[in-house]
């Protein structure tokens, strides 16, 4: 992961393009989530979920039926928050096909406009990339860990 961090943001574009596509069905379980990047993105990747209501973030529940959820550290308890889909996409980050995560429409503003596309780095971990779905703010990625946990019993 400290190799990670060394990267630019533009860097991690290239480094997504030449990762697997995960299938939907292998994403069953509890992810940790980590911020990778230069360390100003790290720095500011947490104070700016509080601003869009996703504090104490900890990382995503994914059901093997493809629906999904960010999970959060509320009081060390973590709870479900905003649900998501698994859908197959067209990928904007490198054109090739993909796998995302679109916010359900009741999410809250301004997680309905965002993505984020998964691409497996290792066995057990995810590179994520979120992106606001506009043109021309869609060709900024950040970049997230999804770590899985496996005998986890978060809930």
């Amino acid at each position: 992961m400290e190799q990670l961090n060394d990267l630019r943001i533009s860097d991690f574009q290239s480094l997504y393009s030449d990762l697997q596509i995960p299938s939907k069905t292998t994403m069953d379980g509890f992810y940790k989530g980590t911020f990778v990047g230069p360390a100003w993105l790290r720095k500011a990747a947490g104070p700016a979920l509080v601003m869009t209501g996703l504090g104490g973030w900890w990382g995503k529940q994914f059901y093997g039926d493809g629906t999904a959820y960010n999970l959060v550290d509320k009081d060390g308890k973590l709870r479900k928050k905003f649900p998501m889909q698994l859908v197959d996409i067209h990928s904007m980050i490198d054109g090739k096909p993909g796998l995302a995560l679109h916010y359900n429409a009741e999410n809250p503003f301004p997680w309905t406009h965002i993505v984020d596309e998964l691409r497996q780095l290792d066995p057990g971990t995810y590179l994520g990339m979120t992106y606001l779905k506009y043109k021309p703010l869609h060709k900024i990625h950040l970049p997230f860990l999804l770590h899985f946990q496996e005998d986890f019993n978060g809930l």
